[in-house]
Order: structure tokens, then C-alpha cells, then sequence
């Protein structure tokens, strides 16, 4: 194997893991959730839409590791919007192996 093909997969393996443990994330929060009617007067709507924008982030991030340029092109640049998002929406955790994986394919291209 060359070095660049083992850098790819430990890149693609950061950010499939980084999309892994958003979704893990997302579920958790949703399963904190016992009564959904008392759950949406006392917290508001906001939170809902947080969390099914949280899943469409953690998904796109799992589909940019599994499918690379198809859907989602795979470039270091996408990969920090895709951290920044995850941030925003999901958690810090994820966040960090995606930001790192895209810094990772920044130092590559540079």
C-alpha cells in the first residue's frame, strides 16, 4: 500500500467516525425525550428543528466518507463546513475529528 492510500482511509475512517458519533448524538437526544407534547411546550420547536438538521448534517458527513465526490465532493474546505455544521448542530466531538480530518487533507494539498 502507498502512503497516500493509507492517509486517505485514515482520513475517510475521521470523518465517517466523526459523522458516527453525531448520529449516536442525535439519537441520544431524542431518546431523553418521554412525553413529546410536554417536551415541545417546554422547550419550543427550535429544539426539533435542531435535531433533524442535526441528522441531515451527520448524514451528509457519513455519506461524504462512504461515497467521496459523488454526492458531496470531498475536499478539505467541505470538510471544514461540514465540522462547522456539525458544531452548530450535533456536538463538539464530532465536530473536532471532522475539523481535524479536513486540516489533515489541507496539510496534504499543501
Amino acid at each position: 500500500m502507498k502512503k497516500s492510500d493509507i492517509f486517505r482511509k485514515i482520513v475517510r475512517f475521521l470523518t465517517f467516525l466523526g459523522g458516527a458519533i453525531g448520529i449516536f448524538i442525535v439519537f441520544s437526544k431524542l431518546y431523553e425525550i418521554e412525553n413529546v407534547e410536554v417536551w415541545i411546550l417546554n422547550l419550543g420547536l427550535g429544539s426539533l428543528i435542531f435535531i433533524n438538521c442535526g441528522f441531515l448534517v451527520a448524514g451528509f458527513t457519513i455519506t461524504t466518507a462512504l461515497k467521496p465526490n459523488n454526492p458531496i465532493p470531498w475536499h478539505w474546505i467541505t470538510l471544514v463546513a461540514l465540522a462547522a455544521l456539525n458544531l452548530i448542530f450535533v456536538n463538539f466531538i464530532p465536530a473536532i475529528l471532522i475539523l481535524l480530518s479536513g486540516i489533515l487533507e489541507l496539510v496534504k494539498e499543501l
